[in-house]
């Protein structure tokens, strides 16, 4: 039986519970009054012309429900602000309030310090070489699952 530590499964899975644990820390550390899912779409809302919901649940890969979900928190909050799409009636306008661009720029802070951590000791050619095999792993799951709809 192999060792966890050279399972790609186990060391995926890590990776990732050990960043959304880093990242909360580091957020909790600002007093920050978001989880991971917040921080990550404001992030998207900051960086997205014309931000929509869709747009946000195509970017994640999550649900349109969860996203409304999580856009009504962050509306609650005052993070953020909505407007009504120029061309589409259905559909709104996201954008950062002035709350949430400041409290952006504090997550963004919490997060840079995490990133410099998971980066630590790596060249910018590791890091690369590891973005393009990640980014074929989540193309093939992509792929995988677009088959079996």
């Amino acid at each position: 039986m192999a060792h966890p530590d050279n399972d790609i499964r186990d060391v995926l899975w890590q990776l990732a519970f050990q960043f959304k644990l880093s990242t909360k820390a580091a957020i909790a550390d600002d007093n920050l009054p978001l989880n991971g899912m917040h921080v990550r779409l404001l992030r998207l809302i900051r960086t997205q012309p014309d931000c929509t919901a869709n747009q946000l649940a195509n970017l994640t890969r999550r649900d349109k429900a969860q996203i409304t979900r999580v856009l009504k928190e962050l509306d609650g909050m005052g993070l953020i602000q909505r407007a009504p799409h120029p061309d589409d009636k259905r559909s709104q306008i996201i954008s950062l309030s002035a709350p949430g661009r400041a409290l952006m720029r504090k997550a963004e802070h919490a997060q840079e310090k995490v990133k410099t951590t998971l980066l630590k000791g790596l060249s910018q050619t590791e890091i690369d070489a590891f973005l393009a095999t990640a980014r074929r792993m989540i193309d093939n799951l992509d792929r995988e699952q677009g088959g079996q709809s």
